[in-house]
Formats: C-alpha cells, sequence, structure tokens
C-alpha cells in the first residue's frame, strides 16, 4: 500500500522508485526546490529531483497524510535511457493526475487543489487508467538491475509494515484551497468491501448516503462502530498526525442494506474543515467513486 499526491513533485518521484514505505506520515508532502506548485496540476522533474531519487533520501513529513515513503534505488539520469524512461513516468503521472481529477468528477470544480491515493485504491485508478490507454511506462532493464542492488544493500534495515487498519482501508485525500477553509475532505473505502460495491449501482448509492452527525441513535451506533472497526484502527494508527479523523463536522457514509444496526459502513465521506462541500457534493462523489470501480472491473 503506498500513497500518490497527483499534483505534488515529491511523491511522483517517488512513484518512479515504486514507492517504498517506511512508516507513518502527513498527507501534503514536501515539494522539492523545482518550482512546482503545491496547488498545481502539473508535475515536472528537475535535475535537483532526479539527485534526489539517485541519493535514496527519504520523504519528509509535511501535513497531510497516514503515509511515509522513502526514495529508494533509481540511478543518476546520466544516460539517455534514464532520461527518457523519466520523461515517459513524468507524462504518464501527468496523465494519471488527468485521469483521476476527471473520473472524480473534479476536473472543473473549483476549490479542489490536488487529489491524494492511498491503499488498494491506487491500483484500481491505475488499473482504469490502463483500460482508458493510460500504461505505467517499463522499467528499464538498468535501472531494475540498480534498484535491486540498492534494495539487497539495504535489506538489513527492515521497513515498517503499516497496521492492520491502514492495511484494511483506503483513502481518497481532496486537497482544499486555504482561502475556502483549508483542510481536506476523505473518502474512506473499507477494502473488504471493494467488490460489493463495484456491483452497485451508482444512483441508487448517491440516494442511500447516511448523515451520520444527525445526533439520533442509530447515527451513534454507526459512529461507534466506525471507531471500533477497521476505520477506527486507521485512525488510531494515525491520531499523531490526524486527530481530525475522528472528529468530522460532516460524515455521510454508505452502508450494506443487509447490514445489522450498529455495523460500520462500507465507504464513508467526511470532512472536519469542509462540511459544506461534503453536504453539497457527497452524492457526485459517491456514485463518481462506484463508476470509477466499474471502469477498473476485468
Amino acid at each position: 500500500m503506498t500513497a500518490i499526491d497527483s499534483t505534488k513533485a515529491q511523491p511522483f518521484a517517488s512513484a518512479l522508485s515504486q514507492w517504498t514505505r517506511t512508516g507513518p506520515t502527513k498527507l501534503q508532502p514536501t515539494i522539492p526546490g523545482n518550482g512546482s506548485s503545491p496547488a498545481g496540476d502539473q508535475v515536472t522533474l528537475s535535475a535537483q529531483a532526479k539527485g534526489l531519487m539517485a541519493g535514496g533520501l527519504e520523504a519528509i513529513p509535511a501535513k497531510g497524510g497516514p503515509t511515509e515513503f522513502a526514495i529508494t534505488g533509481l540511478p543518476p539520469a546520466n544516460s539517455d535511457p534514464t532520461d527518457d524512461y523519466f520523461a515517459k513516468m513524468q507524462k504518464y503521472f501527468e496523465d494519471l493526475n488527468n485521469f483521476t481529477k476527471k473520473t472524480l468528477g473534479l476536473g472543473d470544480r473549483a476549490g479542489v487543489t490536488g487529489v491524494g491515493l492511498t491503499g488498494d485504491i491506487i491500483n484500481v485508478m491505475k488499473k482504469a487508467a490502463a483500460k482508458a490507454g493510460i500504461v505505467e511506462p517499463e522499467m528499464p532493464a538498468s535501472i531494475k538491475a540498480m534498484k535491486e542492488e540498492r534494495e539487497a544493500r539495504s535489506a538489513s534495515e527492515p521497513e515498517k509494515e503499516p497496521g492492520p487498519g491502514m492495511k484494511g482501508t483506503s483513502l481518497i485525500t481532496l486537497y482544499m484551497p486555504e482561502d475556502q477553509g483549508g483542510g481536506q475532505v476523505e473518502l474512506w473505502l473499507d477494502n473488504k468491501a471493494l467488490d460489493k460495491l463495484t456491483d452497485l449501482s451508482a444512483q441508487n448509492v448517491k440516494s442511500s448516503l447516511v448523515d451520520l452527525m444527525k445526533g439520533d441513535g442509530k447515527a451513534a451506533a454507526a459512529n461507534a462502530a466506525i471507531d471500533n472497526g477497521i476505520f477506527g484502527k486507521a485512525f488510531a494508527e494515525n491520531a499523531a498526525w490526524h486527530p481530525e479523523f475522528r472528529t468530522p463536522k460532516a460524515r455521510m457514509a454508505y452502508f450494506d442494506p443487509s447490514a445489522e444496526p450498529g455495523e460500520s459502513p462500507l465507504f464513508m465521506i467526511q470532512s472536519k474543515n469542509q462540511a459544506g462541500y461534503v453536504s453539497q457534493h457527497a452524492g457526485d462523489l459517491a456514485a463518481n467513486l462506484i463508476n470509477l470501480l466499474k471502469a477498473a472491473k476485468d
């Protein structure tokens, strides 16, 4: 499980090295000094960024997300095959970024400055993109060999494994601009429910969202189930970085129609800073999420 932030240069660099996990971090990664804007849609890879990748430096945590990744196994950009690969990967992630925004219905929506993906939903997005003709370039043999050699040398330093909460969930994060309240909107999914969600009607899911901030007995029982279930485990694993995961001001959820009272939802959309955005757009986000899952289905 890894994270992609589709508008940030550092995750793009991490992507080139296959996103190896090293432990918890925050959502908005640090941007290398290459002129990239945190709010921009384009990703550029400067000589400095290539040098960072070549050095195997660890990503520095910055405000925002549940996992941290080290940059490993990439050679310096001193040969044509390497430069060609970097250029192709840059184009791939630019296309994947645009595909992600379009698929989630965010292409023309003001107020969302970036999208982050964590967990199994990454492979879902990449699979759907591949079916639309956006295919990840193959890593050249020379880079594979150097990557494997570097990984072999670092085998004595075991990576910190994610906890069961982050292993069992996926997260889509919509970053919001400071002048509109900042923070993020979070789409949390139970990975075990992905196949079931894929077979559902997008419109039925959209019309069946439950407002869990109403304060009635059913909402209280559902929120307790969230805190005590797989989502609550993910929140606990990230409590030091994201206490807001447990204290949203808006939370809309979809439950299995056959679920017993007090069971956790299959997915939910929540935010502490953007309650109005959730109230206005949760239905469309839910429908687009289901359509994404369907687009990736074999």
